[in-house]
């Protein structure tokens, strides 16, 4: 059984937070300095008393998504969840009245999480015979994250994406590569109610894992890297996709970019990116995609697509 991702949606919170405005609440940040390591002028967060619960009904009220009537299998990929207990996935399915029988449940991880929660949607819908599913991506990083924290305040987005999944007689997915790494664990973490990063070990980490990993599952599918049209990678900041793009030696116009507006919404980065490139006509049937998400954990996660 093969599986296609049919259709993305996404809401984005209605609150704009500018670089301009963090600028002038913090003496002595350079924009045009900052701007030129993150890539980011602006991004979408939400409010003080919202959180992905107000994600989930911003992201109802603002589409019709009749695919979701028959889907048998719900994933909610965050690290800020609203819910503890029960599981957030649960309260998705209630409030879009989704069939009672389906498969339902959250997954833990970042950057790499929409990658995770592709190949744990492939799984299972093969083990169990599930026509359709929904895989959410949602975080609301902002909410830890001080006007004041250099680090991750000018980085950091929110946002909500729904990936319909289906079952299709082609072959779209052509591999996947995952993994992870302890030993970084600490290097970003949620501390006292603050996200602390140490964002040199983040790069270092990037620029000395990911191509190598990419080039790997590439060779391992015994493709050419010529014949990939896009190169997908989660949008952390202009710096490590420079690096990478650089390391990995493709032309700038495979390696796709849309985080000046939107920040680096975690585990939301790829589908949002899938979700403009659809929606711009820019891919074609048959072209291939490398998709690749890491980050915190150390995590990192690879596939390629066909579309």
């Amino acid at each position: 059984m093969t599986v296609e991702i049919k259709k993305i949606y996404r809401y984005l919170p209605s609150n704009v937070e500018k670089l301009d405005d963090l600028c002038k609440l913090n003496s002595g940040w350079d924009k045009k300095k900052i701007i030129s390591k993150t890539g980011i002028n602006k991004k979408r967060v939400v409010s003080k008393n919202q959180s992905i619960k107000d994600l989930f009904l911003g992201l109802k009220n603002n589409n019709k998504i009749p695919e979701l009537d028959d889907c048998g299998l719900i994933i909610v990929v965050t690290q800020t969840p609203h819910f503890t207990i029960p599981s957030n996935a649960n309260y998705f399915q209630n409030i879009f009245k989704l069939k009672n029988n389906c498969i339902a449940f959250d997954l833990n991880q970042g950057c790499s999480g929409y990658i995770y929660g592709l190949a744990t949607s492939l799984s299972i819908m093969k083990k169990f015979d599930i026509q359709k599913a929904a895989l959410i991506t949602c975080d609301t990083y902002s909410k830890f994250i001080s006007k004041n924290n250099r680090a991750c305040r000018t980085i950091f987005g929110d946002a909500i994406t729904l990936s319909i999944l289906k079952k299709s007689k082609k072959e779209h997915f052509l591999n996947f590569k995952l993994g992870s790494d302890g030993s970084g664990f600490n290097n970003f973490l949620l501390k006292n109610g603050e996200i602390n990063m140490n964002g040199m070990e983040m790069f270092n980490f990037a620029k000395n894992n990911i191509p190598k990993e990419i080039n790997l599952i590439i060779k391992n599918s015994k493709l050419k890297k010529e014949k990939i049209k896009y190169f997908i990678l989660h949008q952390a900041s202009k710096i490590i996709l420079d690096t990478l793009g650089e390391k990995l030696n493709i032309p700038k116009i495979k390696l796709f970019r849309n985080l000046f507006n939107l920040g680096n919404t975690v585990s939301s980065t790829i589908p949002l990116a899938l979700y403009d490139l659809f929606k711009q006509k820019k891919i074609k049937r048959k072209d291939l995609l490398v998709l690749a998400g890491f980050g915190v954990g150390y995590s990192w996660g690879s596939c390629i697509y066909r579309h």
